[in-house]
């Protein structure tokens, strides 16, 4: 008797080739996560009660190893 392989083949299309790209770039990211961190981030505002709008932004100052 004659051994027969059957052997199938699956094709991607490429927009699931780039998603699951990103997917393990994400996971890849996540796990380094800690060398790109930044220690201590305060984020503070001059007595404005309307924050966010154009006329008064919020302002984000990096403290300390920045």
């Amino acid at each position: 008797m004659t051994e027969r392989t059957v052997r199938h083949e699956v094709k991607l299309q490429r927009s699931v080739i780039v998603i699951l790209g990103l997917l393990a770039l994400g996971v890849c990211a996540n796990a380094f996560s800690s060398v790109f961190s930044v220690s201590e981030v305060s984020a503070g505002h001059v007595g404005h009660t309307n924050l966010g709008s154009i006329n008064h932004p919020i302002q984000i100052v990096c403290q300390k190893g920045c």
